[in-house]
């Protein structure tokens, strides 16, 4: 029995240890497209799958249900206020059709009774405090949705409230309008003009349903694309949003298909209907956050597929390992800075370290906690020394890394054990200095150009 259980563990090993060699061990570029394609796309599935096993992504999601139902309709009063002053308030109901889309025929009378609700909201005879009160709930709203994306993004700096009103309000005006312009385009192809125009080409019946089908999907990808690009507060490329906001907008309609088969089960059940709905309404708004934080996954490790490597929040790396990746980095940025090579951001330099993604973001970051490099105001960032490249010294950089995150309330009070370590670690940096000590960064440039 402790054989057959040994021989599965050695098993089980050897398919792990097979599936990271395919992963992580790979030189991406040397691979041809469709290899590249399929390594990539393993790599991002394996993120998110950990992601999810991880529990952040879930739990935001439930805080964000929450945090829709406090929010929601102040903020479609305040969105329905603007626009009907523009007098295009009708842009209101495509929008919430659209995003109501998985409830199925559900969809047309919860819009219904959203509208009818909002547009008895009557926003001139409310007050000054109201009109605060209204606008703070949906910042408030806006600010917990950016710091869900933040945290997908690992961005630590949220927008500062001045940014907050003027963007957010952006966003909650220009958002209906552009979708209202979108669904206006795509009425306009569907008149019984370009219909009978396109009937009477040969291959005109197969254009007009490959439209119909391609339209709604192309213009829901470009909307979850835009919200992905806006939310997090940083800079996200618009081929990685748009590929994220495609693959939610593919699991958006297969969830309609779910959902309306849950209503119409629901409704042979008359007595429990209306129970039933407000706990499916629920779990959509759960899901649908779900999905979407999930679709800003993909964008951002397709954006930076050195992440896809290591856990979120987690280092994988040994003491060792730390110590040797922090001084890499720093001779890449010395000696690229010494050769008057340009500098480099955070993917190019894992790029130049390794053949395969490596995480590098805490080794800048405790290079900049110690004053060696500054990054520039470029976006994204590159790094440059800010010490004198010729009298740097690998001993200096070394020491300061292992000690700059100390802890300054550390007790000067050591027991006999205690001291006995430190004992060790002042011997073993007298050593390192007497020997080591004055070998610099550029003692031996060897770089390709």
């Amino acid at each position: 029995m402790s054989l057959s259980i040994s021989s599965l563990q050695t098993f089980v090993a050897q398919i792990r240890t097979g599936v990271n060699d395919y992963l992580w061990q790979q030189s991406s570029p040397d691979l041809p497209l469709w290899k590249r394609f399929t390594l990539r796309s393993s790599q991002i599935v394996v993120a998110i799958v950990r992601d999810l096993l991880q529990g952040q992504l879930s739990l935001r999601a439930m805080s964000l249900v929450f945090t829709t139902v406090i929010g929601f309709f102040p903020l479609l009063a305040l969105t329905f206020a603007v626009l009907k002053g523009l007098g295009v308030h009708n842009a209101l109901e495509p929008t919430l059709l659209a995003l109501l889309q998985p409830l199925g025929d559900d969809a047309n009378g919860f819009t219904t009774d959203i509208l009818r609700y909002v547009d008895a909201i009557q926003v001139e005879l409310i007050g000054i405090t109201s009109v605060g009160l209204l606008l703070y709930f949906v910042l408030d709203m806006m600010r917990k949705i950016e710091s869900s994306f933040n945290y997908i993004w690992a961005v630590r700096q949220g927008r500062s409230w001045s940014s907050r009103v003027s963007e957010y309000l952006f966003a909650v005006i220009v958002s209906p309008l552009l979708l209202f312009l979108s669904i206006t385009i795509t009425s306009s192809v569907n008149t019984s003009f370009f219909s009978s125009l396109l009937e009477s080409l040969s291959y005109g019946i197969f254009i007009i349903e490959f439209v119909a089908l391609a339209a709604p999907i192309l213009l829901m990808s470009l909307a979850f694309a835009f919200a992905y690009s806006f939310l997090p507060n940083t800079r996200v490329q618009f081929g990685s949003a748009f590929i994220g906001g495609f693959v939610t907008t593919i699991i958006w309609k297969l969830m309609g298909s779910v959902f309306q088969g849950f209503f119409i089960a629901s409704a042979r059940e008359s007595i429990y209907l209306a129970f039933a709905t407000v706990v499916a309404v629920m779990f959509f708004v759960y899901i649908g956050w779900l999905v979407a934080l999930i679709g800003s996954s993909i964008a951002y490790y397709h954006q930076y597929p050195s992440k896809t490597r290591v856990v979120r929040g987690e280092s994988n790396l040994s003491i060792a390992q730390q110590e040797e990746l922090g001084l890499s980095v720093a001779a890449v940025i010395i000696n690229r800075f010494n050769a008057g090579l340009g500098p480099l951001n955070e993917v190019e330099l894992a790029a130049a370290l390794s053949g395969h993604p490596i995480v590098i973001e805490d080794s800048l970051l405790a290079l900049e906690k110690i004053g060696l490099i500054s990054r520039t105001a470029d976006d994204p960032p590159c790094f440059l020394p800010t010490k004198s490249v010729q009298t740097c010294t690998f001993f200096d950089v070394w020491k300061a890394l292992r000690s700059y995150n100390e802890d300054p309330l550390k007790s000067r009070a050591a027991t006999k054990d205690q001291q006995l370590v430190r004992d060790f670690s002042a011997s073993l940096e007298q050593t390192v200095a007497k020997e080591l000590g004055n070998k610099t960064f550029t003692d031996k440039l060897s770089l390709s150009t």
